[in-house]
């Protein structure tokens, strides 16, 4: 069973691990991503450590235009242009833990929104934190 988390970003952003493993140490995240890798380039699983541990995230990439039509109507205009990102994974809390931290570094860093695709709903970075505290709780 996988699960996808959807991170909308503005056109024209283009996510680098190199920047993104910055952030993360900066805002205390302690996952790190494979080297100077686009995500936009990216399609299929991106390595990572998270907590020293082996671990890592499903990514894909498309336009907004793209997405069907339940999401694109939760995506806020400005974004209308931009590039969805999509996080895919599977059950292992691993993997889930990393689809977390990685969608709470994208929007925070790159201004984006993310939202669940099991419900449609817009998810903001405190929930995604709240989500990611459970989840690591388990």
């Amino acid at each position: 069973m996988s699960m996808n988390l959807l991170v909308v970003l503005a056109l024209g952003v283009e996510p680098n691990t190199n920047e993104l493993n910055q952030f993360a140490k900066e805002s205390g995240y302690n996952i790190e991503y494979a080297q100077n890798t686009f995500l936009n380039e990216r399609s299929g699983f991106l390595p990572a450590k998270l907590n020293g541990q082996e671990a890592g995230v499903e990514v894909y990439s498309f336009p907004v235009s793209e997405l069907s039509e339940p999401f694109k109507k939760v995506v806020p205009l400005k974004f209308s242009g931009g590039t969805v990102y999509q996080l895919r994974f599977g059950v292992n809390p691993i993997e889930v833990q990393s689809a977390f931290t990685t969608a709470v570094i994208l929007i925070t860093k790159y201004n984006g929104v993310a939202i669940d695709d099991q419900s449609g709903s817009l998810m903001s970075a405190e929930q995604l934190n709240q989500a990611l505290s459970y989840f690591t709780g388990m």
